[in-house]
């Protein structure tokens, strides 16, 4: 009873507060649903996260998680220790994409979706979904069960 009429309302009220303002971060804590992975939102459309996984199966990932989302890659630089991708979607938003090699075992991602029109959802939306490529691809470099977590 008490759950139903104080904790289900309060937990509710705190997803709501946690997606606006200066608590945005936490609204990305949530994307991981227990994968190696560590987000941070910059604001201005920004986000940035460090991965348990290796920068060649990171940016392998990237390149399918966008193909099954049915974005159009406008522009992709694979480097060594450093990709970058822009990604746009039917409506012309677009979603740029950079990662870095930081360790052998360690890479950083960071999402951009622009100060201006762009949807922090759909970074979100394919957050997850490299996300979910690693995984299926058991290319993190711990177990990361996704039925146990999510």
């Amino acid at each position: 009873m008490i759950k139903k009429i104080v904790v289900t309302p309060a937990l509710f009220l705190l997803l709501l507060m946690s997606l606006c303002g200066c608590t945005a971060g936490l609204a990305l804590q949530g994307l991981s649903s227990g994968a190696p992975v560590a987000f941070d939102a910059k604001g201005r459309g920004k986000a940035d996260s460090a991965w348990y996984a290796r920068y060649d199966d990171v940016v392998q990932a990237t390149l399918r998680a966008g193909e099954k989302l049915s974005f159009k890659l406008e522009e992709k630089n694979i480097g060594t220790d450093r990709s970058a991708f822009k990604f746009v979607d039917d409506k012309g938003k677009k979603l740029e994409i950079l990662i870095e090699r930081r360790t052998e075992t360690v890479t950083w991602v960071q999402f951009n979706v622009g100060r201006f029109g762009g949807s922090v959802s759909i970074g979100r939306l394919m957050a997850r979904q490299i996300i979910v490529e690693v995984a299926e691809a058991n290319d993190f470099l711990r177990d990361y069960h996704p039925t146990e977590s999510d």
